[in-house]
C-alpha cells in the first residue's frame, strides 16, 4: 500500500465519525490555542520587561542617604569631600548633592507651598514635556517643574476640591509656565513673628517634565549652586528649620552601565554610607519572570495532555468499532506494519488538524488583545498601555509540533492493540 493511499484511507475513516473526531480535533484545538496563547503572553512580557531595563536610565543611579545627626554617626552628613571622592571613583560619570529648600512659590493668584531640590543637572534624566533643563550658575533661580508638582500651584482662595479625589486629578492650574516669572520665598511662609523672615527671589521656569507618577515628576528641580547660595542668604532661618548647611542628606550618583553599579555600591559602602539602587531588585523580578514563564507553560502543556487523552480514547474506541475491518486487512495481506502506521496516521492528522486550526485561532486571539490600549494584567503580569501581544515563529512551530506528537504519542497504544487483535477472532466480531 502506497503513502498516499494510507492517508486516503486514514481520511476515509475519519470521515465516516465525523462528530467523534470533531469532538476529538476541538480538544487539541483548544489544547495548541492554550499552549500558544499562554507562552506568548509569557514571551511579550518578557520582551516588555527587558525593554524596561534597557531604556530604564534610572538603573544606572545610585542614592546614597545619611540622616544620622552627628551626635549619633559622628559625621555630621556627607561633606563636600566624600562626594568629590566618589566623583572620583572608577565608573562613576557624576555625582551631586542634593540640597532640599523649603520654599513658598507664588505666581498670579496661585502658590504652593513645596521643598525645592537643588541638585547638579548631570545626576538627572527627566523627560522634558516642554522647554529644557536649567543651565548651571548664575543668581536667579531657574527652575524644573515636574509634570505632577503643578497640582501643588493652588488659588488659597479657590482651592481644588481635594476630597473628590476624580475631580482633583483633573485639576491644572492655568499658567503659562515658560512665559511667566515667578516669586520665591525661602521657608514656608510661618505667621511665627518670632520666626526669621525669609528672603525672595525672582524666578523662572526653564522646562516641565512629562507626567510619570513618580517622584521626578512630582518635584521641582534648580541648581546646587543657587539653592546653596539660598541657604547661605537664609542661614538663620535654615538652621532654625533644621536644614543643615555644612553637610547633605543624600547624594545622586550616576554610573557609566548598570553591570557596573554593584561595584560601586560595594566602594561606596566601604565609606560607611547607605546605599540603593533599583538594580537590587533586578534578580528578583528575573527570576519571578522566570516563574511565570514557568506557569503558563504549563498550563499549555495541561491542556493538550487533556487532549492526548482524548484522541487515545478516540482511537481506542475506533479499533473496538473496526475489529472486522482490521480482520480483512490481515487476512488479505496487509502488514502489521501498515496497519500500525494507519492508526499513528489518523491520530497524528487529529493532532495536526487540530494544531493548525488552534494556532490559527491564537492569531485570531491576540489581533483582539492588540486591539485594547489600556494598561491591562493578567496571572500577575502588567502589561503598559500600547504593548502589544505577539506569537514568535518559534512559538507558532513548537506548537503545531507539539500538537503533531501529541497525536502520534496518543495512537501508539490504540495502534499496537490492533496490530496484536487476532484475525480470526476479529472476523467474528461485528461492526
Amino acid at each position: 500500500m502506497r503513502t498516499s493511499d494510507l492517508f486516503k484511507l486514514a481520511l476515509v475513516h475519519l470521515s465516516r465519525r465525523k462528530s467523534r473526531t470533531f469532538l476529538t480535533v476541538l480538544g487539541v484545538i483548544v489544547g495548541t490555542a492554550c499552549i500558544v496563547l499562554m507562552l506568548s503572553i509569557g514571551y511579550s512580557n518578557y520582551k516588555q520587561f527587558e525593554g524596561l531595563l534597557t531604556n530604564n536610565t534610572a538603573l544606572t543611579r545610585i542614592e546614597i542617604n545619611d540622616y544620622s545627626s552627628s551626635a549619633v554617626s559622628g559625621r555630621g552628613g556627607i561633606t563636600d569631600s566624600t562626594v568629590q571622592s566618589i566623583a572620583a571613583m572608577e565608573h562613576v560619570e557624576a555625582a551631586s548633592p542634593v540640597v532640599q529648600v523649603p520654599a513658598v512659590i507664588r505666581t498670579g493668584a496661585y502658590e504652593a507651598n513645596i521643598s525645592v531640590t537643588g541638585i547638579e543637572p548631570a545626576v538627572l534624566d527627566l523627560e522634558l514635556e516642554e522647554g529644557g533643563m536649567f543651565g548651571q550658575g548664575g543668581t536667579m533661580p531657574v527652575l524644573v517643574v515636574g509634570g505632577d508638582a503643578v497640582q501643588q500651584f493652588v488659588d488659597p482662595k479657590n482651592p481644588p476640591n481635594y476630597a473628590d479625589w476624580e475631580e482633583f486629578s483633573k485639576y491644572s492650574p492655568q499658567i503659562d509656565w515658560l512665559g511667566t516669572e515667578l516669586e520665591l520665598q525661602f521657608g514656608y511662609g510661618m505667621d511665627d513673628p518670632e520666626a526669621p523672615r525669609g528672603s525672595l527671589y525672582r524666578a523662572s521656569v526653564s522646562g516641565l517634565t512629562k507626567k510619570a507618577q513618580s517622584s521626578e515628576s512630582n518635584s521641582i528641580y534648580m541648581d546646587l549652586a543657587v539653592a546653596k547660595r539660598m541657604l547661605m542668604d537664609n542661614r538663620e532661618l535654615a538652621d532654625d528649620m533644621g536644614v543643615p548647611l555644612n553637610s547633605y542628606q543624600q547624594v545622586i550618583v550616576r554610573v557609566d552601565d548598570m553591570d557596573n553599579v554593584q561595584s560601586v555600591m560595594d566602594e561606596i559602602k566601604k565609606l560607611g554610607y547607605q546605599t540603593y539602587s533599583e538594580t537590587e531588585y533586578i534578580s528578583q523580578m528575573q527570576e519571578e519572570q522566570g516563574r511565570q514563564q514557568g506557569q503558563l507553560f504549563a498550563i499549555g502543556l495541561i491542556s493538550l495532555f487533556v487532549s492526548a487523552i482524548g484522541i487515545a480514547n478516540t482511537m481506542y474506541a475506533s479499533i473496538l468499532e473496526r475489529r472486522r475491518d482490521i480482520g480483512i486487512m490481515k487476512v488479505v495481506g496487509m502488514k502489521i506494519r501498515k496497519i500500525r502506521q494507519l492508526f499513528l496516521t489518523e491520530s497524528a492528522m487529529i493532532g495536526l488538524l487540530g494544531g493548525l486550526v488552534g494556532l490559527g485561532i491564537s492569531y485570531i486571539v491576540v489581533l483582539a488583545i492588540n486591539t485594547g490600549t489600556e494598561q491591562t494584567s493578567f496571572l500577575g503580569m502588567v502589561f503598559s498601555e500600547g504593548m502589544k501581544v505577539e506569537i514568535p515563529m518559534w512559538v507558532a512551530l513548537g506548537a503545531l509540533g507539539i500538537a503533531l506528537l501529541v497525536g502520534i504519542a496518543s495512537g501508539v497504544y490504540p495502534a499496537r492493540k490492533a496490530t496484536k487483535m487476532s484475525p480470526l477472532e476479529a472476523m467474528r466480531s461485528g461492526n
